[in-house]
């Protein structure tokens, strides 16, 4: 017995090294750029997963929307601490998008609508009076011909490529404050 405890050791070493670790940290390391075909602009998601490696241990996924204050690092933070808790880290992709802004048209911002855009990042109008903003399925500013509601459509058709998740069975998507008045429209 005692010679194959080396052997078994090696095995469970190996096996452990091929097994994707998540991304635990709300650092550029674990965020991905989405766009959909056709669009140039592009949003930031924070991920535990990348989208284009084949994960077969990925069997659920969280997609956890921020509120007003356009906060996903905070949300993909506080949706770790949760899978953590549930022991869920290796076999859950949780995704935090970042529906960023920029923009307001009439002044009646709410949380401090100057978010800092990457290169062709897209932005939302900001404006509490206004009914065309990400929280309601608006179209960015630039182009409008993509609605917010397009780049979560993008972020879901990721997440259901057999091909990348094979073993994935079930997609939450849920949002916090207005991010659940998104995912409720």
């Amino acid at each position: 017995m005692v010679a194959y405890f080396p052997m078994f050791f090696g095995v469970l070493l190996a096996a452990a090294a091929v097994l994707p670790a998540p991304c635990t940290s709300a650092t550029l390391d674990c965020t991905e750029w989405i766009k959909p075909a056709g669009q140039s602009s592009r949003v930031l998601v924070y991920r535990t997963h990348p989208f284009e490696t084949r994960n077969e241990n990925i069997t659920r996924a969280f997609v956890f929307v921020h509120g007003i204050l356009r906060d996903a690092d905070n949300h993909f933070r506080t949706a770790l601490a949760a899978a953590f808790l549930a022991d869920g880290l290796d076999d859950t992709m949780i995704v935090a998008p970042r529906f960023a802004s920029n923009s307001s048209a009439s002044g009646n911002e709410v949380g401090n609508c100057r978010d800092v855009l990457a290169a062709d990042e897209a932005n939302w109008i900001c404006d509490a009076e206004r009914p065309d903003t990400w929280r309601s399925g608006g179209a960015a500013v630039i182009g409008g011909k993509f609605s917010s509601f397009d780049f979560m459509d993008e972020i879901l058709r990721r997440l259901a490529r057999k091909e990348v998740f094979p073993n994935l069975k079930m997609i939450v998507v849920a949002g916090h404050s207005a991010g659940g008045q998104f995912v409720i429209r």
